[in-house]
């Protein structure tokens, strides 16, 4: 499959921002499992806090790798552009047919041919939904696999393609999308991986500029016509997805097929606004009048407005409570010591996250690269990594540790044993020893490799005489909690004779830091690790590494590559058999791409007068869900 989000990115601080998609205990008032239980009130608004220093800046749902991220698509572009299908209503890592554009695929009986039927689903400018439309985002896929957050190259010397590579022909007629195969899939996965990705996009974005109509969408599937044409479009609306201040006022944005619209967007301050779009197909009509995302710069600034109460004209009505300032966790009861119900709010239950959280560290940086490459040290890095000591101290119980590359919770992904039982390891004293078997003189700080060569018991490939074991961590500004983990890694690492210089950042500065390594992308060769959050598998539900870890991989920015990893989840793309996935993650067990950290627990503040939904395991949002009651 082609690589995804997300996911891309998940955002470590933007889990907060998943309160607002968060259910369960309600803290008295009359509340029940996902707030006030009596009858819907339709009209009001909503007033949700933004992450600090986090908003969407990418309208279009064709992202690049460094748009990837769960705060421009689930949080923002599926509000209003609906995917083929959805996952993850009612914090379920599953799909969700009746909110899904497109019926179950049928599959020929050789497995070569997959037709996906369409649902009498309407534009907001009145146009039906059609599988032209579906076709149209194939075929732009096809055509811009270069500028494709979600492309994976297909990898010859062990037979493996994925979308749109593995895709011979594709045509459409009426609400009818007809995909021809040229390799064999598990069928789960290509539902789940690869066919999640469309987003079918109507013919007002089938244009090369303003009023100059365009041909990606009526193109021959991997027609010359078809290649042309579509970077034709894409240059256009890749151009536009990015000037926040014509969002609103555009008629390319305005058409939508999701419950709602855009009413507002700030592309200085991040604020923006929805509306209900009155003309959705879709089974749930939004009772609210409007939602509003208002930003911040610090969760400081944010728990004050929260402090003020939630009755005001300009209340936060969906917020989120800073570690520094919960109560522990209580399983049994999340609003136990809430600090704010006397304002107003209660705690919701907590949505885990069906994602992993890490820092990305960069194995094509030229200074750094070679220390990543060698297995031992990224050990010894993760082995100073003190994840249950952040997760008791720093957030206070509201986090879960990440174990290993596919998710252990929320329950439902298909862990093999040796995955179940993983635990995290924190031990300095084993890092240092890993260090000193391998040629360095942990007696320096920074260690310094004394040792270079590539034997057993020396520093490894690319590791000169002198080199330090040290490089340099950006982490996103404007979290206390942030500032004491990026602190507390630092020094810990130190007790191994490694040193982290480590460096705040907006989260955005970050996220277009964060690009791969390329003589057209010379920046990608100069970033050392960026903690970006980490990944939350949306659209590719089903883990496997092609998405994330294969070589090449759209979101894998970092230049992680090796080629046992690649045929082990290519495997998984052509199996049915669980063992082929097992052997998988077994085997990324001892080879680590990247630096796992705790994966985070919203702490969500409600105000008492508002029901939410029971959550979304892939950060996404449904506010259209949400009602106040009489």
């Amino acid at each position: 499959m082609g690589p995804r989000r997300l996911s891309k990115a998940a955002v470590l601080i933007a889990a907060l921002a998943t309160t607002a998609a968060c259910g369960g205990s309600g803290g008295g008032g009359g509340n029940g499992a996902n707030g006030p239980t009596g009858t819907p009130v339709h009209g009001g608004v909503v007033r949700v806090a933004e992450a600090p220093s986090t908003f969407p800046n990418a309208i279009w749902p064709f992202d690049t790798a460094p748009q990837e991220s769960t705060v421009n698509t689930t949080q923002f572009q599926q509000l209003m552009y609906r995917p083929l299908y959805y996952w993850g209503l009612n914090d379920k890592i599953s799909l969700d047919s009746d909110v899904s554009i497109g019926e179950q695929p049928t599959w020929s009986a050789d497995g070569n041919t997959v037709t996906i039927q369409l649902k009498d689903w309407k534009w907001s400018n009145g146009e039906t939904v059609t599988a032209q439309d579906a076709l149209f985002w194939v075929n732009m896929a096809a055509a811009e696999t270069a500028n494709s957050g979600n492309y994976t190259p297909p990898n010859p010397a062990i037979g493996a393609k994925y979308f749109p590579d593995n895709i011979a022909s594709a045509t459409a007629s009426g609400q009818t999308l007809t995909l021809t195969l040229n390799t064999q899939v598990n069928q789960t996965w290509f539902l789940d991986n690869e066919l999640s990705q469309i987003v079918p996009m109507p013919v007002a974005w089938d244009v090369t500029g303003a009023g100059k109509p365009g041909k990606c969408a009526t193109d021959t599937y991997g027609s010359d016509a078809m290649k042309s044409d579509c970077t034709a479009d894409y240059t256009y609306l890749s151009g536009e997805s990015t000037k926040g201040s014509t969002y609103v006022s555009s008629p390319l944005w305005s058409v939508v097929d999701g419950p709602w619209k855009l009413k507002s967007y700030d592309g200085t301050s991040g604020a923006y606004g929805m509306a209900p779009n009155p003309t959705y197909s879709g089974p749930q009509k939004p009772y609210l009048d409007e939602v509003d995302f208002v930003p911040y710069t610090s969760d400081t600034k944010e728990f004050a407005d929260l402090q003020a109460g939630s009755s005001g004209a300009n209340a936060i009505n969906v917020g989120y409570l800073p570690a520094a300032n919960s109560a522990t966790y209580n399983a049994k009861n999340p609003d136990a010591g809430n600090p704010l119900s006397g304002q107003g709010y209660y705690v919701p239950a907590p949505t885990y996250l069906d994602s992993i959280s890490y820092y990305q560290i960069n194995f094509a940086n030229p200074n750094v690269g070679p220390l990543f490459k060698q297995p031992y040290f990224t050990k010894a890095i993760q082995e100073t990594v003190d994840q249950q000591g952040i997760i008791d101290g720093i957030y206070k119980g509201w986090a879960y540790p990440t174990t290993g590359a596919v998710p252990s919770q929320p329950s439902g992904n298909p862990l093999s044993p040796k995955s179940a039982s993983e635990q995290v390891n924190y031990d300095p004293a084993a890092a240092k020893q890993l260090l000193t078997s391998h040629g360095w003189d942990t007696g320096q700080s920074p260690a310094v490799c004394t040792s270079p060569g590539t034997g057993d018991n020396q520093c490894g490939a690319g590791i000169a005489a002198g080199t330090k074991a040290a490089y340099t961590l950006d982490y996103p500004s404007g979290s206390a909690a942030n500032d004491t983990m990026a602190a507390d890694m630092r020094s810990d690492a130190a007790k191994a004779g490694i040193s982290i210089n480590t460096v705040s950042q907006a989260q955005n500065t970050i996220g277009n830091e964060g690009v791969a390594c390329s003589p057209s992308q010379p920046a990608g060769c100069q970033w050392q690790a960026l903690l970006y959050g980490g990944w939350v598998f949306n659209p590719d539900y089903y883990p496997t590494g092609d998405a994330l870890f294969a070589t090449g991989a759209g979101p894998n920015i970092w230049g992680f590559s090796d080629p046992k990893l690649d045929q082990l989840s290519a495997t998984v793309t052509k199996s049915n058999d669980v063992n082929d996935m097992y052997a998988y993650e077994d085997y990324i067990a001892n080879d680590q791409p990247v630096i796992y950290n705790p994966n985070l627990l919203a702490i969500g503040e409600v105000s008492k007068k508002l029901h939410i939904d029971a959550g979304d395991p892939f950060q996404g949002y449904e506010p259209e869900y949400w009602y106040y009651t009489k």
